[in-house]
């Protein structure tokens, strides 16, 4: 696995980090893979460590090249900078596609809680679009006085017109256009319970692939919902939410098709002597009685 980040060219606080896997005769194969760039939670104040490399290293262990995004937020957040933030990030990954071994129309983006809501506007206003969206727990849109806060600082204005807003909007861009979104959320969750669902029945009445698993039990911001991502806390630790990325990577294995593997050689010390020059040996033949 090689790894690397890339700084937004003119928002210096954005970054890319790759976890790109090896694709070469040395692993008995070559291929062309998924990609998926993960957009961590943190309420537009902060991008959440436990929704960021514990997500890219689930995804790379299952045959995904997988990247982080850490969009701006707080003040820099403003103008809706992770909105063009996101797309530039697709578009990064679709320039360099052929050099990492990526499949260019195979590219997913994921988001959590405040990242969901990135995810959810790269695949609606972006200029570069992905060609599937994964979101977790996902703020739907900036309506209602909980997410005012957010509108704020996605605007950066303390009273936002309703232009403003319109900007800002993903939830109501969502049209026949949309790509096919995997959705996951609690009954627990108190802080975007609404999020999921709004989004499938959106996604229904444009009649766009979409699925969602609604589980009953558990708190927001589970991540993973296993040790990797708990950060320690017993609070984020949930055996059945954690069945979402299991599920997810047989959907995108549904919506992208299954890998195919090209064998290049089944002996890689015969790959590697005739690399030498080395000749190899004539093979015993069975002695005739």
């Amino acid at each position: 696995m090689k790894t690397f980040t890339f700084t937004h060219p003119i928002h210096s606080e954005a970054t890319l980090t790759g976890y790109v896997m090896d694709c070469d005769v040395t692993l008995g194969q070559e291929t062309n893979r998924p990609a998926v760039i993960i957009c961590p939670g943190g309420g537009y104040l902060y991008c959440a460590a436990t929704e960021a490399e514990p997500i890219a290293l689930a995804y790379a262990a299952r045959g995904f090249h997988a990247f982080v995004l850490n969009y701006s937020v707080r003040f820099d957040a403003a103008g809706f900078s992770p909105l063009e933030e996101v797309s530039w990030a697709v578009g990064l990954v679709r320039e360099h596609a052929a050099e990492w071994h990526i499949a260019a129309d195979q590219i997913a983006v994921c988001g959590f809680s405040a990242g969901g809501h990135v995810a959810l506007a790269s695949g609606m206003l972006a200029e570069n679009k992905p060609n599937a969206l994964l979101l977790g727990y996902p703020v739907a849109s900036m309506e209602g006085p909980q997410n005012a806060f957010f509108a704020q600082l996605l605007t950066g204005k303390e009273h936002p017109t309703a232009e403003d807003m319109k900007t800002l909007d993903a939830f109501g861009a969502i049209d026949a256009n949309a790509p096919p979104a995997f959705l996951f959320a609690t009954v627990e969750d108190r802080l975007t319970p609404y999020g999921a669902l709004a989004i499938a029945n959106a996604y229904s009445k444009a009649g766009v692939d979409y699925e969602l698993h609604l589980f009953q039990f558990g708190p927001h911001g589970l991540g993973l919902g296993t040790a990797e991502s708990a950060n320690g806390s017993s609070q984020l630790l949930n055996e059945r939410v954690a069945q979402w990325h299991d599920l997810s990577v047989s959907w995108l294995r549904k919506i992208f098709g299954e890998p195919v593997f090209v064998n290049k050689s089944n002996s890689l010390v015969g790959h590697y002597l005739k690399e030498m020059g080395v000749k190899m040996p004539e093979p015993l033949k069975a002695e005739q009685n």
